[in-house]
């Protein structure tokens, strides 16, 4: 692994911001190797708990080593300035497929849903509760990918809590109920309230409770039932409905017992899927591998799609340039020739 030192990275255009750091495209002087460096922004770095929540996710980051979290390469403070490196990833996040597509095709879904159980369910092992699971934290490799990112807020079990006991921390729109009572015994199940609102939210195309302000949203989240998915989007399987609605249960005694369950269930949907492509029939008798298979398919496309779509903007930009440049030597031209 290189050496993970500021002195030795070459920083370059910004690729990220957040209210307490911000994330910068590098490469490695020496080795040529792309990375992300995340810096702690200089107007919190004197507040001691930004930074000790700042360092709790670097070595939060470098313990959880896995294939759908993103990998760190280390981190520390050089002239007063805190930083980690971690791997740069090419594909955006859940949160840019949703403000382009809107809503997302539930084979996608699935294949997305099981990745990320994937990662939680190693970080709960590890003694880690990510606290702010949400689509904009939910990154995506051109590969289709999912890694789960920003441990910003996470508990870690295995140190003393940093969260002052009674202390509301997330994102009001994806938070658990006991995450917004304060309840000192969150546990992992709080992130999986939370990727029930990231479901809902891929498969409808809005979270499952709106507010104009976060008492609305908290009350909601209390006290309201959530929708039901299939009333909403009637293609999508019962199954994937059923372990959504369960996931949003308000105790977490009532959601599954745990991110692995939830994997499972992904992998058990053999439901017939519907076609996809306009024109053919339906399909029938399909495994959950051919489902699975079908998904990250679906999912690269998607990602695909996102690229091509941003790289024809940027050629219809470059052949605009281009015209108006060439417009303006055969004006010059023709004022030379006079």
């Amino acid at each position: 692994m290189p050496s993970s030192g500021l002195a030795n990275y070459d920083i370059g255009e910004v690729i990220g911001a957040g209210t307490v750091g911000t994330i910068y495209a590098a490469i490695h002087r020496e080795t040529g190797e792309k990375v992300a460096i995340k810096k702690l922004h200089a107007g919190v770095s004197q507040d001691p708990l930004i930074r000790a929540r700042f360092k709790r996710e670097t070595v939060v980051m470098e313990r959880l080593r896995h294939p759908n979290i993103i990998r760190s390469m280390g981190g520390g403070e050089e002239n007063g300035q805190l930083f980690y490196v971690m791997e740069l990833l090419d594909g955006g996040t859940v949160k840019d497929l949703l403000q382009t597509k809107r809503v997302l095709r539930w084979p996608v879904v699935v294949e997305i849903a099981r990745q990320i159980c994937s990662a939680l369910q190693f970080a709960h092992n590890h003694g880690v509760i990510h606290r702010d699971l949400k689509p904009s934290n939910l990154f995506l490799t051109r590969e289709a990918e999912v890694k789960l990112g920003d441990f910003g807020i996470a508990r870690d079990l295995q140190g003393s809590d940093i969260t002052s006991s009674g202390m509301t921390v997330g994102t009001h729109a994806y938070m658990a109920p006991e995450q917004i009572t304060g309840d000192a015994n969150v546990s992992g199940k709080a992130d999986l309230y939370s990727l029930g609102c990231c479901l809902f939210e891929m498969l409808v195309g809005r979270t499952p409770f709106q507010g104009d302000h976060f008492a609305q949203l908290f009350e909601q989240h209390l006290r309201k039932p959530a929708p039901t998915i299939i009333d909403l989007v009637p293609t999508c399987p019962p199954e994937l409905s059923e372990v959504i609605s369960k996931l949003l249960a308000k105790s977490p005694e009532d959601r599954p017992f745990n991110a692995r369950q939830v994997q499972a269930s992904m992998l058990q949907l053999d439901e017939s899927i519907e076609c996809l492509e306009e024109g053919k029939p339906q399909e029938d008798d399909v495994s959950a591998a051919d489902t699975t298979l079908r998904g990250n398919k679906l999912l690269q496309q998607e990602i695909e799609q996102q690229f091509g779509i941003h790289s024809r903007e940027i050629g219809w930009k470059k052949i605009a340039i281009i015209l108006v440049v060439l417009a303006t030597l055969i004006v010059l031209a023709i004022t030379l020739l006079r």
